[in-house]
């Protein structure tokens, strides 16, 4: 290929980390590992480096000391590990994709209700989906009159932000929800919902953000604790998605999230599975779980720009069938490190890297 550079778009604080070499949970070794396998040079920038008038970027690339800046023009092939909100971010972006620079994973953050939506068009996909709806006063309490668990969540939000548990109890309902205690940290609380009413600081929050209502998924437990997995889903050299492996997270005793950010802890699939559900044969519910995760990947891509790399957060019943629990675009991969699925972390980083190289060569052709 004549050209042998990719590009790698990271946000400003994860760029610092890179010149300082402190990135805490990215592998920035793996990206060079495999883009020496695929004779290609990584370069790593922000969008605000990123000239859209010359099409240059001041990039930094690795040299003999370590990381070194260089202008240059823009990589034809784009990594996008970043996630821009700001409407100047956005519009640069827009502007490469006009250019026609491939820019793969263009968008990182989507709605939750987007997401929903796209995923439950799908008459195949829709069954696995928690009944979800905009909150409002009205859908609260009409999903409190179908189901015996809710949950709110933000519709922008991630790593477990902003989650609140009602449910049902022989005496009414009761909620559980993060509050922030007077020396700015965070601690769970459970407390009675007199006549049901919400917490005045889960009310308040509900005030600045769009949040959702949905049903409580029946997730299936390991030692009285509910987990999902993390399913890392990624288009490989072939260009087709492939599932790159499969973790659990089990929340923490004193609450219902599994996000290893909210204190939840990482177990290999095979160990939870084994345990909660050893009437389930391993390899066949690998491959529901696998088969789900490909569908949802592929209905996402049909509609959402060039995806590439999700990490799809999936909740399996007690009969066995996967739950869609979330989508995420910036999948942080580290889960597979904690789990010491050694590998499977290091597939993250190369299969992307991959795709990317096979677009290079796509495009010299």
């Amino acid at each position: 290929m004549s050209d042998n550079r990719i590009g790698i778009l990271f946000n400003a604080p994860l760029l610092r980390g890179l010149i300082r070499g402190k990135t805490k949970h990215e592998a920035i070794l793996f990206y060079e590992e495999a883009a020496r396998q695929n004779g290609i040079i990584p370069c790593f920038f922000r969008i605000e480096d990123v000239n859209t008038r010359r099409m240059e970027v001041a990039a930094y690339v690795k040299g003999p000391t370590g990381y070194v800046r260089r202008r240059m023009p823009i990589p034809r092939v784009i990594h996008n590990r970043a996630i821009y909100l700001r409407p100047t971010s956005r519009a640069r972006i827009r502007t490469l994709v006009q250019a026609n620079i491939i820019l793969f994973n263009e968008v990182n953050r989507y709605g939750k209700m987007s997401i929903h939506n796209v995923l439950k068009a799908d008459h195949m996909i829709a069954p696995h989906l928690p009944d979800t709806t905009l909150a409002t006063r009205s859908s609260i309490a009409r999903l409190m009159e179908r189901y015996d668990a809710i949950v709110l969540k933000p519709n922008n939000s991630s790593i477990g932000r902003g989650l609140t548990k009602i449910e049902r109890t022989s005496k009414g309902w009761r909620t559980t929800y993060m509050l922030r205690t007077s020396t700015g940290g965070r601690k769970w609380r459970t407390v009675e919902m007199p006549e049901g009413k919400l917490p005045a600081s889960v009310k308040s929050q509900m005030l600045k953000k769009a949040f959702l209502v949905q049903q409580l998924l029946p997730l299936v437990c390991y030692k009285g604790r509910p987990f999902d997995l993390r399913v890392s889903v990624q288009r490989d050299g072939t260009g087709e998605w492939k599932i790159t492996g499969i973790v659990g997270k089990v929340a923490p005793s004193h609450t219902f999230v599994t996000n290893v950010a909210q204190g939840g802890t990482v177990y290999p699939f095979e160990l939870l599975a084994a345990s909660a559900l050893p009437y389930i044969p391993l390899d066949i519910l690998r491959e529901r779980i696998s088969r789900f995760s490909l569908d949802v990947a592929s209905r996402l891509s049909h509609t959402l720009p060039h995806l590439a790399d999700l990490g799809l957060d999936i909740g399996i019943s007690p009969d066995g069938i996967p739950l869609f629990i979330e989508c995420n675009g910036r999948d942080q991969r580290y889960s597979f490190r904690e789990a010491n699925l050694l590998e499977c972390w290091r597939a993250t980083y190369v299969n992307p890297i991959a795709y990317g190289a096979s677009l290079l060569r796509q495009a010299s052709q």
